[in-house]
């Protein structure tokens, strides 16, 4: 028997357990409210393999049955239960297949069980599918239908709670640019439990009080070097009171909150976030690097300073990373690239987004510094790597 947890955007909890050292066979689904023990759902799913150890590229088979409210009556939203049955699912450890020479990749997806469970109506199974949690194949038998099926991919794209809206196309001039009037955002950004480093990451948008630790974090010599804005307090608060006041931009503070081990062998959430570091997060059609690239309506741009030394190293730069993107890709469907201009002897930062799938388009020469012109694309993305 194995126990899995992990914690939602909201901070509930989902506890699976499996009979195995695998995921193969029957498993219980719990969601709960840790806080105060209080259980609001259960449902159980199978797990079939061609392989003794999945998951695999494209050969598993989920089935959802028994989802109840803790009142034992049928759960109101199977496609909550499917979406937490995929957050579960497409975080296991993967062992990818041995492949020939210049053998084509398959692309990660599990088949959904439409033949029985949760998703044998067609109700149920529209609900996924207008979620965008799976998409509909026809059979290759004649006959057999329509198979849904989850894709890696895909489900990375998909908001929850589902759905947001973007806002309304409504375009206007800053200066001789033209593009979208652009929302200001929410307090809170995004927030999602990585296991990888057992901690919760979240960004926020930055205020005035987050003054002091932006000023020690662009005092440290290490970040002045690619930021040139070490100062006293008065010239910091002037730099972030210029990031709010900005529509096409917005500072933002990354922060961890580690998970605590539970005398039942569980997990809780400290509930002590600790600021770990800066980010812009802007679009680039009106920023000044528009004027140097043929930048997308929707396209993004980010800028980076991790400012607290202990969240530095290669693994929690790749779970920091890929929930920036992340969030930019969820925030607006219609964002189809994210970009960063690092300079071009950020060598290793460059590797790093190389790593999560950026491509280096060019280099050009910025006022202030030579930039490399790194590029994501969003159909180029497969999710987050850690």
């Amino acid at each position: 028997m194995k126990t899995y947890t992990f914690f939602l955007s909201d901070s509930s909890q989902v506890t699976i357990t499996t009979p195995g050292p695998t995921p193969l066979g029957p498993s219980t689904f719990i969601h709960s409210e840790p806080s105060t023990s209080q259980t609001y759902s259960s449902w159980h799913i199978t797990l079939a393999s061609s392989s003794p150890d999945p998951p695999t590229f494209n050969s598993d088979l989920i089935t959802i049955s028994s989802a109840l409210t803790a009142d034992s009556k049928p759960h109101h939203d199977p496609v909550f239960v499917l979406y937490a049955t995929l957050l579960w699912y497409f975080q296991l450890p993967f062992v990818p297949q041995t492949l020939s020479r210049g053998q084509p990749l398959p692309k990660w997806s599990i088949t959904l069980n439409r033949g029985s469970g949760l998703f044998s109506t067609e109700e149920t199974l529209a609900a996924a599918e207008q979620a965008g949690l799976v998409c509909l194949f026809d059979s290759p038998v004649s006959n057999g239908g329509l198979i849904p099926v989850a894709l890696q991919r895909a489900f990375w794209h998909c908001t929850y709670p589902f759905m947001k809206l973007p806002s309304p196309a409504i375009f206007t001039m800053t200066g001789t640019t033209r593009h979208p009037i652009r929302p200001r955002p929410q307090r809170r950004l995004y927030r999602r439990h990585i296991p990888s480093v057992n901690s919760i990451l979240s960004f926020r948008l930055a205020t005035m009080a987050d003054a002091p630790l932006v000023n020690r974090w662009m005092n440290n010599p290490r970040v002045s070097a690619f930021w040139n804005e070490e100062g006293d307090i008065t010239q910091t608060e002037k730099f972030l009171r210029d990031g709010l006041d900005k529509r096409h931009t917005f500072p933002v503070i990354g922060c961890w909150e580690e998970l605590i081990r539970t005398d039942d062998g569980g997990y809780r959430e400290s509930g002590k976030e600790e600021p770990f570091g800066y980010f812009e997060v802007y679009w680039v059609k009106e920023d000044v690097l528009g004027q140097y690239c043929d930048a997308g309506h929707w396209e993004r741009g980010i800028h980076v300073l991790v400012g607290e030394e202990r969240f530095r190293g290669e693994q929690r730069v790749k779970a920091w990373l890929g929930g920036i993107v992340h969030y930019c890709f969820l925030d607006d469907p219609r964002t189809m690239v994210v970009t960063l201009e690092p300079r071009v002897d950020n060598e290793k930062f460059i590797g790093y987004l190389m790593r999560e799938g950026f491509y280096k388009e060019k280099e050009f020469a910025f006022p202030h510094k030579q930039a490399a012109l790194m590029r994501l694309r969003r159909e180029a993305w497969d999710g987050p790597s850690a």
